[in-house]
């Protein structure tokens, strides 16, 4: 047998490695292995954001429940979205979720995010006007300046997307607070 020990060779009894037909027909198998291991032992750094190539990124988004254009958001801002998903997903839907997906993909262009919520779900009820829910979310910063339209309405639409399922919801972006943020 070669001195490089091969997968299936390895798996002969040692009294067999002198026969060299057989060692020929096994060494087909190992590179047979190989094409398949070798993906196969690589299939956590395919599942790592920081490693995993842009495509397997924009998969891993989409299997995540995360429709998100190519090319749109960063790269960098896709792989933040994947390294704090368990976070994300867990609190997805409420102001906590929300907040911080908005400040996720918005990065140093969100000052802050206010969400106005009534707190309360009506199933199987129309209620008057006057209680209905709407969600109210308001993103400053100068991501409504600095944003295309196209982008704006894309943020949008995942907002809308995490909360409850026919929640009437508004989306604005007023650009920078003028407000002087409090002292902590």
């Amino acid at each position: 047998m070669s001195a490089r020990v091969e997968r299936i060779a390895a798996l002969v009894p040692r009294v067999m490695w002198d026969d060299d037909l057989l060692m020929r027909l096994v060494a087909v198998f190992d590179d047979l292995l190989d094409g398949v291991a070798t993906p196969i032992e690589e299939l956590d750094l395919l599942a790592h954001p920081a490693l995993a190539p842009d495509a397997m990124v924009d998969w891993l988004c989409t299997w995540l429940g995360w429709d998100l254009p190519a090319g749109w958001p960063s790269p960098d801002a896709k792989r933040r979205l994947l390294r704090d998903a368990g976070e994300l997903l867990t609190y997805r839907g409420t102001e906590r979720g929300i907040r911080q997906l908005i400040e996720l993909l918005g990065g140093d262009e969100v000052e802050s995010v206010e969400i106005v919520d009534p707190g309360f779900v009506v199933l199987g009820w129309t209620p008057p006007a006057e209680m209905s829910r709407r969600v109210e979310v308001v993103v400053n910063g100068p991501i409504g300046e600095k944003w295309s339209a196209e982008d704006l309405a894309r943020l949008e639409r995942l907002v809308k997307g995490d909360l409850l399922a026919g929640s009437p919801t508004s989306v604005r972006f007023p650009g920078p607070s003028t407000e002087e943020p409090e002292a902590r």
